[in-house]
């Protein structure tokens, strides 16, 4: 029986990072980002749900935000060179996206294997995500309603085994062939 994922979410200053962050550690099986912040209060309020959080030394009460959550037993990865709090893990903004996972979870590699078979309008509409088109963009798009759209995310996040839009990108990243089309087997 394999052991639960780590559930980790991520707070940096700057929301497109915090998004990278957690679209990269998605390709990791013992690690599930659950959701972003790019404050401290977001993501002591947020990040307190989750087994691990990552935040960076430059978000604004920081300090405060880490030991808050120490004390609520959550794992904490800092970013940078933020002083010692006490139970924190620090880790260098040089450091790869490899040695962070790892810092989460000692056993943590991306994964190569291949993801479940999508259907056809599955796989346009993950590709479109992936590519940075809103829900209602997507819908347009195809054709379709923003509601059918919907029902095709929930659905391909059942068969990828993903619990939301970001990791379900990260996947489609790793599998893409740079065509404008994600490679799904």
């Amino acid at each position: 029986m394999s052991a639960r994922p780590t559930s980790v979410f991520v707070v940096h200053p700057e929301a497109m990072s915090a998004e990278a962050i957690a679209v990269a550690l998605a390709r990791y099986p013992g690690l599930v980002p659950v959701g972003i912040a790019t404050t401290a209060a977001e993501g002591q309020r947020l990040g307190a749900r989750a087994d691990a959080i990552v935040i960076h030394q430059l978000v604004p009460g920081a300090r405060i935000c880490v030991r808050r959550l120490l004390e609520q037993g959550v794992r904490v990865v800092v970013l940078g060179g933020l002083a010692s709090v006490d139970g924190e893990l620090l880790v260098s903004t040089s450091s790869s996206i490899d040695q962070l996972a790892s810092t989460l979870t000692p056993a943590a590699e991306p994964s190569d294997t291949r993801v479940p078979t999508l259907t056809q309008r599955e796989r346009q509409v993950l590709t479109l995500v992936a590519g940075g088109f809103a829900g209602k963009q997507v819908a347009r798009q195809l054709g379709i309603s923003p509601k059918t759209v919907e029902r095709h995310k929930t659905r391909i996040y059942s068969k990828l085994g993903v619990p939301n839009q970001a990791a379900a990108v990260g996947l489609a990243l790793r599998h893409h062939h740079g065509d404008g089309e994600v490679a799904w087997t």
